[in-house]
């Protein structure tokens, strides 16, 4: 199987798993709306009890409860629906956010280990499964330097020698063999 091959499979599993985390946050995320909406209707429901109870009770019934039982129910309706509406205050699905961040870190990390298993390394060893470099060979450089064409010096008693790249010692690659004088050349 080729590098294209299995870059292309490598390709169609994150997209079956990306398609795959996506379905399962928005599930998530509409059961954790569902829970929130079921909290406010409930506290409203108690709020709407507890005027019901007070206000429209019938005079003739309202004799024969006794007014301190009436009392507390009305305090236990307010004091359970103001519980409900301070638990479901926060509008934010907060598991849904959590879960999509912990996928988000979880695909770059992912992501990170495959490019760094695809690019080379330069240590000398290759990757797994490569050949490893021919140890004599030194890569060529990417460029030859350019010096600036020949200008003619100044003349005068004031002249200085010339500076700038053409007055520089040649730049040798680092991996390049240490130059030999010319002497040393002939014999």
């Amino acid at each position: 199987m080729g590098l294209r091959d299995r870059l292309n499979a490598s390709a169609a599993e994150i997209k079956a798993r990306s398609q795959r985390l996506v379905e399962l946050n928005i599930e998530l995320l509409t059961t954790e709306l569902k829970r929130k909406g079921q909290q406010y209707g409930s506290a409203i429901g108690m709020f709407v009890g507890a005027g019901v109870l007070y206000i429209w009770l019938p005079l003739w019934l309202s004799l024969l409860i006794v007014t301190a039982a009436l009392l507390l129910i009305v305090l236990i309706l307010a004091l359970v629906g103001r519980s409900r509406m301070r638990q479901a205050k926060t509008l934010k699905p907060e598991r849904a956010i959590a879960e999509a961040k912990a996928t988000a870190d979880t695909v770059k990390t992912k992501m990170q280990a495959t490019v760094n298993d695809l690019t080379p390394r330069r240590n000398g060893k290759g990757r797994p499964g490569m050949p490893a470099p021919e140890t004599g060979s030194t890569p060529a450089p990417l460029a030859a330097p350019v010096s600036p064409p020949p200008t003619a010096p100044p003349s005068g008693p004031s002249a200085a020698p010339p500076a700038g790249p053409a007055a520089s010692p040649p730049v040798t690659p680092p991996d390049a063999p240490p130059a030999t004088p010319p002497d040393e050349e002939a014999r």
